[in-house]
């Protein structure tokens, strides 16, 4: 069974590092991969691929009901640990269930919405596909969404020639998933936004990449990142500014029986 995490971030550790340090989900982009709906309109929402729950915190926030679903125990942790700091009005809205998109443990038509981020490359796409149409109501939302850097930026460029030696990877966020595409209307939509974190921070990011984590010069590596950080670390700040981009689509799901 595919897992929603790889294994440099399957203990508890690297769940509250993952935490820490990785891009969280802004207000605008959640909205727009809901369906941009309207003010006061309540969703019942499915974060699939949870995580830590960046994304599922956002939703709630919004005042949308969330159920957060991943294969790590760990992760789901750290998810209802922050719920303690939440306001009692959001961390109400969200509920944390174990699972995987292959089997979703929510029953037919029970979300108005389900919202991938940052995930839908580790399912096995058919299994899932069906599951997110099993659970979906009649015309409901689905929304994916990936975090990308901007390279256009030279900062990024820099950073790349550190952990590409074998140049840049294909970017997978262009189209929408294959599976997909026949199954309804969607739409592509990019929001560009800094990442700004310490150097120390951008040093513990980069360490939870496997890309990094796996190379044999993995210590080489994380000192170039230090340095670059170091060299771009702001004066009033204090903080790196690392310029990405959010890669998001939202496919209308076709009423049934009429398409697909």
């Amino acid at each position: 069974m595919n897992q929603f995490h790889s294994a440099t971030t399957a203990s508890s550790h690297s769940a509250v590092l993952h935490d820490d340090v990785r891009p969280t989900w802004s207000a605008e982009v959640v909205s727009w991969l809901l369906g941009s709906p309207l003010s006061g309109q309540r969703l019942a929402v499915l974060d699939l691929g949870a995580g830590t729950g960046l994304g599922t915190r956002a939703i709630a926030t919004l005042g949308h009901t969330v159920t957060a679903v991943d294969t790590s125990a760990d992760m789901l942790s750290v998810l209802r640990k922050s719920c303690e700091e939440l306001p009692p009005g959001v961390a109400n809205r969200i509920t944390t269930t174990s699972g995987s998109a292959e089997r979703i443990p929510l029953g037919d038509q029970s979300v108005d919405a389900t919202i991938c981020l940052q995930a839908w490359h580790w399912v096995e796409p058919e299994q899932a596909t069906n599951e997110c149409d099993r659970v979906l109501k009649q015309n409901g939302m689905m929304g994916m969404a990936w975090h990308t850097w901007d390279r256009t930026s030279s900062w990024v460029q820099a950073l790349a020639t550190i952990v590409e030696p074998d140049g840049t990877p294909a970017d997978q966020t262009l189209s929408v998933p294959g599976e997909f595409v026949e199954r309804g209307a969607f739409e592509r939509k990019e929001f560009p936004f800094n990442h700004e974190l310490t150097v120390e921070q951008l040093v513990q990011l980069a360490s939870s990449w496997s890309f990094v984590a796996q190379r044999s010069d993995r210590n080489v590596v994380l000192a170039k990142i230090r340095d670059l950080g170091e060299k771009a670390e702001s004066l009033h700040t204090g903080l790196v500014r690392f310029p990405h981009i959010t890669a998001t689509f939202r496919l209308k799901q076709p009423v049934r029986g009429v398409v697909g």
